[in-house]
């Protein structure tokens, strides 16, 4: 059931109870009541009846929710289900006192006054989120992910939360597929534990890695994957525009890289090094006789003096590592749990040196380790990236 439809329920519920209350005041509570009696107590027993009936649909599609979900139930999500449990008891009890026990009808309007408190702060924990989401942002269920539809805040929340459980995120962020790909990686996840992940869940997750690279053609996918590589893997022991400076026979290349497969054996693997062999010999080869390749030719420079390095500018390995998609462009955190970088408070909390252990060895479950994915000189240039949006808006 829609999100929209639930929420529905949820205001009636509460409209529901509140009325209860007012027409319990309006029969006990005057000396001189100022509508028919009888015909009030009748309005009572019918809106009792719907309260009932409405809770225990809720409760029924509540039920369902939580056994169909792999994920965990969250702090909201508990104390919504604990509030609405705990109204079962006292429904049954006020019955009781009205159909079978007279003498007790004093506690019947604390008791309709508790159930219908009850009834607001477990409705207001998740219709009023539902609300003011709808309102201000996009809405998205923790318990159920098909709730929202297809959305990208979703996806990255399910990345974060089910993706970790086997794989490094920085792993999962540097991979580069078209939709279809990423729909058999994901379904072959699902397929190996399905009590993990659900077929809801998997249509998340692909819309949100699907999404954030853009990808549509099979032939996109080598360029891309291929850079990222460089930029990832090499730039590791390299200063890619050293790399970038030389030239090479497509042999020499292949054989270079193959060279740093077998010396960081653990780092890249032989098709990586094969796809950026091939990559490398293409674009920066040269012939055997030392000639340029023609695709070179027109934009091939004279050798010139090897210059200083540059400072490292972040921004790109930002984006390119996947920091951008729970951090943001902006710095002030989409994921839940990710700080707000322009935060000048957050900032004066950390130090440049917990930073950097932060960046190296990851936080928690949500922050991957980049360690051996980065140099001691990236992850330098990544707090003074981190410190650079202090103050902005």
């Amino acid at each position: 059931m829609s999100p929209q439809i639930t929420s529905a329920l949820s205001y009636l519920f509460v409209i529901i109870a509140a009325i209860q209350v007012w027409l319990m005041l309006e029969v006990i509570g005057r000396d001189k009541p100022r509508f028919n009696p009888a015909r009030l107590s009748l309005i009572h027993r019918i809106n009792g009846y719907l309260f009932v009936t409405i809770y225990v649909v809720m409760l029924v599609i509540m039920t369902r929710k939580v056994i169909q979900s792999n994920a965990p139930l969250d702090a909201k999500s508990i104390i919504h289900w604990v509030l609405a449990i705990s109204l079962l008891p006292l429904l049954f009890v006020k019955i009781l006192i009205v159909r079978f026990y007279p003498k007790a009808f004093n506690y019947v309007l604390p008791m309709g006054v508790s159930i219908l408190v009850i009834t607001m702060a477990f409705v207001t924990i998740t219709g009023g989120y539902y609300f003011l989401k709808s309102v201000t942002g996009k809405y998205i269920s923790s318990i159920d992910p098909a709730a929202g539809n297809l959305d990208i805040d979703v996806g990255r929340e399910l990345v974060i939360q089910k993706c970790n459980k086997c794989h490094d995120l920085t792993r999962v962020f540097t991979m580069v597929k078209t939709p279809e790909g990423w729909v058999e990686t994901v379904n072959r996840m699902q397929m190996r534990d399905p009590t993990w992940l659900a077929f809801d869940q998997v249509e998340q997750i692909v819309y949100f890695l699907s999404e954030r690279q853009n990808i549509n053609k099979a032939e996109q996918v080598t360029p891309v994957q291929i850079e990222t590589m460089l930029l990832t893997k090499c730039s590791k022991c390299h200063n890619l525009d050293r790399a970038f400076a030389q030239r090479r026979t497509e042999h020499e290349w292949k054989i270079l890289v193959k060279r740093m497969s077998v010396r960081h054996r653990s780092w890249i693997n032989d098709a990586e090094a094969q796809l950026i062999g091939d990559y490398l010999a293409k674009i920066y080869g040269t012939k055997a006789n030392g000639e340029v390749i023609p695709a070179l030719a027109t934009t091939t420079k004279p050798a010139q003096p090897a210059a200083p390095p540059k400072p490292i500018d972040f921004t790109e390995l930002f984006k390119k590592n996947g920091c951008v998609f729970c951090h943001g462009e902006d710095g002030v955190g989409v994921a839940s749990g990710t700080p707000d970088w322009t935060d000048p408070e957050w900032q004066k909390s950390r130090t440049d040196e917990q930073l950097m252990e932060t960046i190296t060895n990851g936080k928690d479950n949500r922050m991957p380790k980049f360690g051996n994915t980065l140099t001691i000189d990236e992850i330098r240039a990544a707090v003074k990236f981190v410190r650079s949006f202090e103050g902005k808006e």
